[in-house]
C-alpha cells in the first residue's frame, strides 16, 4: 500500500527544531541556575526622620524624611578563605537618594560600597548586619549668600562622605525573590574640611525587594583553609589631610602625620596593632605663632606625639581598621582621646620580600562624635 505525503516541508520541520530548541533553552538555562553567581539587585525604601544632636544647628527639624536605595550585589560562596572566615558576606555597591523633607537642606545623593553579614539564622531568613561608606553630594549647603543659606549650619559643603548602617530581617519569597525590613542609620558630613560641620544624621525603617537572576544562594560549602603566616610585621605609614579653622570660608591648614606601628594576626583574619603617631599641622603652628607665648622653636613646638591601639578587620585586599588614641603632648590644649576609623587598600602582598605588603588609606579621624579630618594615606610592611 501506498503512503501518502504529508505535504510538510523542509520548512515545517525548520520550525519544529526551532520550537524545541525554544523548549529546551529554558530547561538548560534553569538547570545552570542551581549553580548560582549569588548576583542580586536590590532596592530599599527608606523613611524616618533627621537627628539633630545638637542645639547649635540652626535647621529646624523635618517632620519626615525618605529616601530611596539602589544596589547590586554579590553573595560571597566561598571562592576565597574570607568569604568563609566572616561567614558568606555579601558586597555590594549602592546608590542612595534622598530627600530630607526641607527646602533648606534639600536633596543628597550618595554612591558607597557595603558589606553585609549574617548574623543569626532563622527559617528561610535570617538576621543582617550591613555597613558602608562612601561619597555623598548635598544640593543645598552653608553659604554665605543668600542669606537663606546662611542658617543652614548642618553641613559646609556640597561634596561630603556618606556612611550607612543599616540592621534588619531578610525572609525568602520565592527561588528568585527576597525581601527584607529593617532598621538604618545614615551621616552626611565632610570630615571638618570645611565649616560649619556639624553634619546630617538620619535615622528610621526600611523595606526592600531584591532579585536574585540566577537563584538564591542557599547552601554554602565549607572547605579547609590555608593557616596564614603569623609573624609580628612592622608597619610605616604617613598620611596627609586639610582641616579648616572654627571660621567658615576660612583657610585650610595641611596635616601630616608619620606613624610607626606593630601589627599581629589573630584568628587569620584580623590584625590587632600597637603603635605611635607624630603629627605636625600648620594650623596648631598658626596659633602658636599667633596667639601663644613661644617656647622654643617654632618649626619644633608644633609637633603632636600619639599613643594608639587598634584593630583591622581583613576581607581579602579590603581592610577596615578601627584605632583609639591618646595624645601624649598637647601644644594647644583640646581633647585628650581620639579615635580613627577607615579603610585601607592592600594593593601588594609578597610575603617573600622585604617589603611584604603595601597599602593605600583614607582615613577619618574623630574626637568621639566630632569629626577632626580626613587623612589620605600610604604605608607598607616589612
Amino acid at each position: 500500500m501506498e503512503m501518502k505525503k504529508s505535504g510538510k516541508g523542509p520548512y515545517f520541520y525548520r520550525m519544529r527544531c526551532l520550537f524545541l530548541l525554544l523548549t529546551l533553552l529554558p530547561v538548560k538555562l534553569f538547570s545552570q541556575a542551581s549553580l548560582s553567581n549569588g548576583v542580586a539587585l536590590g532596592a530599599n525604601y527608606m523613611g524616618g526622620k533627621i537627628f539633630l544632636h545638637t542645639p547649635k544647628i540652626h535647621v529646624t527639624e523635618p517632620s519626615y524624611s525618605s529616601g530611596l536605595e539602589l544596589s547590586y550585589r554579590k553573595q560571597t560562596t566561598g571562592t576565597k578563605d574570607w568569604h568563609q572566615r566572616f561567614g558568606f558576606p555579601e558586597v555590594g555597591v549602592n546608590v542612595f537618594l534622598s530627600k530630607y523633607g526641607s527646602a533648606l537642606l534639600g536633596d543628597a545623593i550618595g554612591v558607597y560600597p557595603s558589606i553585609q553579614f549574617r548574623i543569626l539564622s532563622l527559617h528561610k531568613a535570617y538576621w543582617y548586619g550591613k555597613f558602608g561608606g562612601g561619597i555623598g553630594y548635598v544640593s543645598k549647603h552653608w553659604e554665605r549668600t543668600p542669606a537663606a543659606d546662611s542658617m543652614n549650619n548642618i553641613v559646609g559643603s556640597a561634596v561630603n562622605n556618606f556612611t550607612m548602617f543599616q540592621t534588619g530581617i531578610r525572609f525568602l519569597i520565592s527561588n528568585y525573590w527576597t525581601g527584607q525590613v529593617g532598621l538604618h542609620f545614615y551621616h552626611l558630613s565632610n570630615a571638618a574640611a570645611r565649616s560649619p560641620n556639624y553634619g546630617i544624621n538620619t535615622y528610621g525603617l526600611h523595606v526592600g525587594l531584591n532579585f536574585h537572576p540566577q537563584q538564591v544562594v542557599r547552601q554554602f560549602e565549607s572547605r579547609s583553609l590555608t593557616p596564614f603566616k603569623n609573624p609580628l610585621n612592622l608597619c610605616l605609614s604617613s598620611t596627609i589631610a586639610f582641616a579648616e579653622d572654627k571660621t567658615p570660608d576660612g583657610p585650610l591648614y595641611p596635616v601630616f602625620t608619620g606613624t610607626v606601628s606593630a601589627y599581629k594576626m589573630y584568628r587569620n583574619k584580623s590584625r590587632i596593632l600597637l603603635g605611635a603617631d607624630a603629627i605636625y599641622s600648620y594650623h596648631t603652628r598658626a596659633l602658636i605663632h599667633d596667639g601663644y607665648q613661644m617656647k622654643g622653636s617654632k618649626y619644633l613646638s608644633p609637633w603632636q606625639y600619639t599613643a594608639f591601639l587598634g584593630h583591622e578587620f581583613l576581607f581579602g585586599k579590603i581592610g577596615f581598621p578601627l584605632i583609639a588614641g591618646a595624645y601624649l603632648n598637647r601644644p594647644v590644649g583640646g581633647k585628650k582621646i581620639y579615635q580613627k576609623l577607615g579603610m585601607n587598600y592592600h594593593f601588594y602582598s609578597n610575603k617573600e620580600m622585604i617589603v611584604k605588603d603595601a597599602f593605600l588609606s583614607l582615613i577619618l579621624k574623630t574626637h568621639l562624635v566630632q569629626a577632626q579630618y580626613a587623612e589620605l594615606g600610604f604605608g607598607f610592611f616589612l
